[in-house]
């Protein structure tokens, strides 16, 4: 019998980049991890006032019905505080999640390039 690999830890951290507090989580997002999610952006909320807050999807490797909840959560209360709040994109397959959810045409959508 093989050993399964276990998946890297998940973790999250908020930088300032081209005027924008940027969150980046990093692994699975789940169940157990959308919790650390919902106060990283929380906190990129509070930095980023009415300000703009970008979701940087590019090292998350995995995304449930949670980590969906999670981004649809930060949406309403980016539109609710006046503030921006966009998510630049990640692996194919995650983008196909969020398109099969039915939710990738809700969220504004930042090129990576524009927060180097």
């Amino acid at each position: 019998m093989t050993d399964l690999p276990i998946p890297e830890a998940f973790t999250v951290r908020n930088e300032q980049r081209g005027g924008a507090s940027v969150v980046i989580p990093t692994g699975e997002l789940d169940l157990a991890t959308a919790p650390a999610l919902e106060a990283a952006l929380g906190r990129a909320f509070e930095e980023a006032g009415s300000g703009r807050v970008v979701l940087d999807l590019r090292e998350l490797e995995f995304i449930d019905s949670s980590g969906l909840r999670t981004l649809l959560t930060a949406r309403k209360r980016a539109e609710e505080a006046g503030a921006g709040f966009s998510l630049i994109a990640g692996h194919r397959g995650l983008e196909r999640t969020l398109e099969i959810a039915g939710v990738h045409k809700v969220f504004t959508w930042t090129p990576a390039e524009e927060l180097a």
